[in-house]
């Protein structure tokens, strides 16, 4: 006769196992995921080749020179500053480390991410790690004619 039982030893034994298996495979593929260059298959990176535009005119904040303000753009946050009568500079908030959005410190002048501590300067220069790009800049076209700001993106 033939002892078809299962020892409660082996049960644990097997039960274990999975569980170590599955716990280790799921936090395998987050690392790998959170490690993700931002660009790379990120579905929320607008695509080349297209335009923003901001009437400037609904937009108090950027009408003095040192004004700023965040759009969405594409699902991504831009943040617009005016650099002079008629220059702007558009920068994409998400950090280049792990895809989190930075925040703007006005008083320190700088991007700061709050996942892991990368610091940007207001050109979007990194000047402190982890992260070792640079943020995304956009080209910006100011059209005086119709007080209107393009971004390209």
């Amino acid at each position: 006769m033939s002892n078809d039982k299962l020892s409660r030893r082996h049960f644990v034994r097997i039960t274990g196992s999975i569980l170590i298996a599955s716990m280790g495979a799921s936090t395998l593929s987050a690392l790998l995921q959170g490690c993700q260059k931002y660009g790379e298959t990120n579905p929320t990176q607008p695509s080349p080749g297209s335009k923003f535009t901001i009437k400037l005119s609904e937009h108090p904040e950027l009408a003095q020179v040192e004004g700023f303000k965040t759009f969405t753009i594409n699902s991504t946050p831009v943040i617009v500053f005016r650099t002079g009568q008629t220059t702007f500079k558009a920068i994409s908030m998400i950090c280049t480390h792990q895809g989190c959005t930075t925040n703007w410190v006005n008083s320190a002048q700088q991007f700061q991410c709050p996942c892991h501590g990368s610091k940007f300067d207001k050109d979007g220069k990194v000047i402190q790690g982890p992260a070792t790009q640079n943020l995304k800049t956009y080209t910006t076209e100011y059209k005086s004619d119709t007080n209107e700001l393009i971004i390209y993106f």
